[in-house]
């Protein structure tokens, strides 16, 4: 008898302690409504109807599933093994006192930094090096007090009104609501992202522990969604879930009567900073001797929109898709529209890089791909050559220009099919050779004609090469031979020679427009950068290459640091072999947080 009673007031126990579960549960679920509410606040807002009725959908959805899993297998599992119903609810409101404090430091987190919370930002948080953003953070403890005391007066409340609260009906109705939600949230995600609807997928990251569902596998198998297509639209519009670009910040002015200087931009996609060198192109090698070439310059990331993003930009290659998704054309090339100059942009490959249509020169009218070599054109770097002359020698001599000349290698040796290294090296030192000889057709087109003393003329890369790669491969390489790049600049009030200080594709467009354009903003208005031409030492002692997934901190002496968009780390040598790393650069990543979220729209 004494087994039979005991075994009764056990299952009596439970089934109470399981009860209140829900209503404690529940009580929470509306508790991290409450505080997830501040993203509304903090995130790039829908700009739709169905975007913002998405929005409301998802946090309900969102943390009433989080809140229940968290009952699920932390909460009830205790129900069993905890007997004493003090213990156990004690138990429960610690758990849940912690769990809406770390969401509201996330909350915060995310103002801040863009990011949600993750080992290595909790590390960034607590890191005693940082002492005053430690102290910082101690304030978003401060209403722990509050929030326990309530968990707790809910707690007692509710245990002793669980009688009348489990006559109550309509929580059930509650939890099916909630469920049905969830499941909506889910599958308006995968609609969303499979057609690129925007105001649904840039509020992909909007939560923590956010995981929406896709199905472009399952559409794509059934027929309901090509491939092709899907990614020529990912690839011209740039990723879905990017955010709003603020950019510039301020509207921009200028000092009056001043001087117009000529500008040519050449950049030749392919070219790897050890090809500069008297044996392999002599006609660039003595140019870049007598004028100024910066031999520690990285390009902003390892594609060539990405390049270009941060050479024309000044930005970092973070936020290509946003320029791509809102086809935002360069504060530089604004300004020389406005100014009347005369433009000449010509590609051997017919601007296939899709930031050039969609954002950089999307007002300006290019010549048009075939749609049966959209991918890849053909590479022409001759024609590309000839036809800058023929514009050169046309142009008014009354007026300023603006020239870009657009060459490339990189896809000349992709084109290629190598037995081994040794013949994929010989190729590209002809290549090498033939793209000197038509860089010594254009410089010497400048001498002629005089038009060396009022023109600024920057040769670089978006990118380099590296040998024995392939396209897969390289998505997330990020080696010295593909982003450290050559930076050789001509301009009169330029010292001349090798200049080594640690540089980056987005110092160039502040000096120019500065040094060109005499700009009175602040370079933070318009820039991550900091001016190529000025001596002094750049604000950061690193630069930032990036893609969709990866952030790369390059230091002076060649060391990489890389996370990605979880807080996974890793650490390489100036020769890109990986590294332990117990202890990750804290310091560094914080400024890295603060610049890569600073044009973010909020």
């Amino acid at each position: 008898m004494f087994w039979i009673k005991n075994g009764r007031q056990y299952r009596e126990q439970t089934s109470k302690k399981i009860s209140w579960g829900h209503w404690f549960a529940f009580f929470n679920i509306l508790w991290t409504i409450i505080i997830g509410a501040r993203y509304a606040f903090l995130i790039d807002w829908p700009h739709t109807l169905f975007g913002k009725i998405y929005f409301f959908i998802s946090i309900l959805g969102h943390f009433s599933f989080i809140v229940f899993a968290v009952y699920l297998l932390l909460i009830f599992p205790l129900s069993f093994i905890i007997k004493n119903e003090r213990t156990f609810r004690g138990v429960t409101v610690i758990i849940a006192t912690i769990s809406t404090t770390l969401l509201l430091v996330d909350t915060e987190v995310f103002a801040r930094f863009n990011l949600h919370l993750s080992t290595v930002v909790w590390n960034l948080l607590v890191n005693p090096e940082n002492g005053e953003l430690s102290r910082d953070w101690q304030i978003f403890f401060a209403p722990m007090p509050l929030m326990l005391l309530a968990q707790m007066l809910f707690s007692r409340w509710s245990w002793n009104k669980l009688r009348s609260l489990e006559r109550q009906k309509w929580l059930r109705g509650v939890g099916v609501m909630f469920t049905c939600l969830f499941i909506t949230t889910h599958l308006l995600y995968a609609w969303a992202d499979a057609y690129l609807y925007r105001p649904i997928t840039m509020q992909k990251s909007n939560f923590p522990l956010s995981y929406p569902m896709t199905a472009r596998s399952f559409l794509e198998k059934h027929g309901f969604l090509n491939k092709e297509q899907y990614e020529n639209k990912l690839n011209q519009d740039g990723r879905p879930e990017t955010p709003e670009i603020n950019y510039p910040k301020q509207a921009l002015s200028y000092e009056a009567d001043k001087e117009k200087a000529n500008l040519l931009i050449i950049t030749v996609s392919g070219l790897r900073q050890d090809a500069v060198q008297a044996e392999k192109m002599p006609v660039l090698t003595a140019f870049a001797e007598k004028e100024t070439q910066f031999t520690n310059h990285y390009t902003t990331g390892n594609s060539n929109n990405s390049g270009i993003s941060g050479l024309f930009y000044g930005l970092n290659a973070n936020y290509t898709d946003s320029l791509l998704h809102h086809k935002k054309t360069s504060v530089l090339i604004e300004k020389m529209q406005q100014d009347n100059y005369q433009f000449g942009l010509f590609s051997a490959s017919n601007f296939k890089d899709s930031i050039f249509r969609q954002a950089l020169f999307s007002q300006f009218k290019l010549p048009k791909l075939s749609p049966n070599n959209r991918k890849n054109p053909p590479i022409n770097n001759e024609s590309a050559v000839q036809n800058w002359q023929v514009w050169f020698d046309k142009k008014s001599a009354d007026q300023p220009w603006f020239s870009y000349l657009n060459l490339d290698i990189d896809e000349l040796m992709h084109k290629q099919k190598f037995a081994d290294l040794v013949q994929e090296q010989a190729f590209y030192q002809q290549q090498l050779s033939q793209l000197d000889s038509l860089l010594n057709r254009i410089l010497t087109k400048l001498n002629e004609s005089q038009a060396m003393e009022n023109t600024a003329v920057i040769i670089t890369a978006d990118r380099g090469y590296s040998f024995q790669k392939n396209e897969e491969e390289l998505l997330n390489y990020f080696a010295p031979e593909e982003i450290k790049v050559p930076m050789i600049v001509a301009w009169k009030e330029l010292n001349t020679g090798e200049e080594d200080k640690l540089t980056s594709h987005i110092d160039v467009v502040p000096a120019l427009m500065y040094n060109l354009f005499w700009v009175k903003n602040a370079n933070s208005d318009y820039t991550q950068g900091h001016n190529l031409f000025d001596h002094t030492q750049r604000p950061t002692e690193w630069v930032l290459a990036s893609n969709y997934r990866w952030n790369v901190i390059i230091t002076p002496d060649g060391t990489q640091y890389h996370i990605d968009n979880k807080g996974n780390y890793q650490k390489y040598d100036r020769t890109y072999q990986p590294e332990s790393s117990t202890r990750p650069p804290l310091g560094l990543f914080l400024d890295v947080f603060k610049q890569r979220s600073g044009f973010v729209e909020k």
